[in-house]
């Protein structure tokens, strides 16, 4: 029985007899019902975030924003003027002959059944035509840079894309996969993201809790039309995903969970200041030029789990590029071998630590993955970096599990300051794809 079935026979039911008891005791079964049959159902909907990304190790420094806001999501409206950005930077002097393409995904970023007619407009392959090469750096580099849409190319439905750069026409071997939305805001979201009301966590997690109301779109089954995403700041570990409506009706759609979308709350993010290497900004310890790259020591981390939350401005794990003594820091920044490293002891057994943040493009892999130093009990990473201003965290994963944890090493609060972005995709009866009809950005402090 759909949810939507068991609330249009007890709203018959209601009003056939009338009764104030069957009001009362209806209500109650509801309830009942809904407690135990809820779990079950969201146990075949809900599932961890499949991310299709991927990234080149001689690619760095991959950043893709909405053009003239560097530090947003890359999500734009659906036949409008917005534009996205694009760029990287090649390690060596070679000017690479690169083609993109972009690709239509479902809401779980699978690959769609539409043909590309259906949703492109534009050549199969498109020629990345904005390349600068490196100047006065240690590293040599080149520079590529796209914006689309464009002239020659065009989205034509909202949903899940995917942008694949290539080097000539071997679109099957990308060095560059990236994720972008295409949205057409058909409904209003209002979310409210508190601390969570189940008593043990409470001091520790996040709940985030929505309203969607849909005057302009007729929803027929919002139980099995409508899939909701949440991602907190830039982490596809802990995404909540093909989450369904709690309750519905009015044109309205009810969020308020109570346990489904939950996150920790984590800790305002660490920083290091790179923009200049001449002089040293705080958390550095040291800044050497090792004949021929600059190496850049963090001083030691120590754990902030046990310790009282204390507010400063972050950007939520995101950075940007600057260098104080160039004027063109696209071209002119310079990169150094940075070291990190954290106090800890004994090392983790059975689990792993990780440098998370846009530093390592919000992923969890090997090339992130911190090693443990015996000799001096610490975690340690090396990662080569452009110069700019950097947030990052420690996050600790074990082997076998798919969600990370950041308050084994910051701690948890659940007043943290958090980005929660909230995807909401439809698709019809018989419909072949996802619409994205709704995307909001809510956050924890700044409501």
């Amino acid at each position: 029985m759909s949810i939507y079935i068991f609330f249009t026979l007890g709203k018959q039911i209601v009003q056939t007899f009338g009764s104030n008891y069957l009001r009362k005791y209806f209500f109650i079964l509801l309830f009942l019902f809904w407690g135990c049959f809820s779990p079950a159902l969201l146990s075949q909907t809900l599932r961890n975030f499949s991310n299709p990304e991927r990234v080149d190790e001689n690619i760095k420094t991959v950043r893709f924003h909405r053009q003239g806001w560097p530090m947003s999501y890359p999500l734009i409206e659906l036949n409008s003027n917005q534009k996205l950005v694009l760029s990287f930077d090649e390690l060596g002097t070679e000017i690479k002959n690169y083609h993109y393409s972009i690709e239509f995904c479902d809401e779980d970023w699978s690959s769609s059944q539409l043909m590309r007619t259906e949703y492109f407009r534009g050549n199969e392959f498109l020629t990345v035509e904005d390349y600068r090469r490196s100047f006065n750096t240690t590293f040599d580099y080149v520079h590529y840079e796209l914006v689309f849409p464009n002239n020659e190319a065009s989205v034509l439905k909202s949903g899940n894309y995917l942008i694949k750069v290539f080097e000539n026409f071997d679109r099957d071997n990308p060095l560059l996969v990236k994720r972008f939305m295409v949205n057409e805001q058909k409904v209003t979201i209002e979310p409210d993201v508190k601390y969570t009301m189940q008593s043990t966590g409470r001091n520790h997690y996040q709940e985030i809790d929505f309203e969607v109301s849909h005057p302009g779109i007729t929803i027929m089954d919002p139980a099995n039309e409508i899939k909701v995403t949440v991602i907190q700041n830039g982490r596809t570990d802990n995404a909540v995903t093909g989450l369904p409506p709690l309750f519905f009706g009015n044109d309205k759609m009810d969020f308020n969970y109570n346990r489904e979308v939950v996150m920790e709350g984590g800790n305002e993010f660490r920083w290091v200041d790179l923009r200049s290497f001449r002089f040293q900004s705080d958390h550095i310890e040291d800044i050497t030029f090792s004949d021929p790259f600059y190496h850049v020591d963090v001083f030691t981390d120590q754990a902030a789990a046990g310790k009282p939350y204390y507010y400063h401005q972050d950007f939520n794990g995101r950075y940007y590029i600057e260098v104080q003594e160039e004027q063109d820091p696209d071209v002119s920044s310079d990169y150094a071998f940075v070291h990190f490293s954290l106090k800890w002891e004994p090392p983790l057994g059975g689990k792993e630590v990780y440098l998370m943040g846009g530093l390592t493009n919000w992923m969890l892999n090997d090339e992130n993955r911190m090693k443990y130093d015996f000799e001096n009990d610490s975690y340690t990473l090396t990662l080569l970096l452009k110069q700019g201003y950097y947030n990052y965290q420690f996050l600790v994963k074990g082997q076998s599990d798919s969600i990370g944890s950041v308050m084994p090493i910051e701690g948890s609060f659940g007043r943290t300051e958090n980005d929660y972005l909230i995807l909401v995709y439809y698709r019809s009866a018989g419909a072949r794809y996802d619409r994205l009809i709704g995307a909001e950005v809510a956050n924890s402090v700044n409501r």
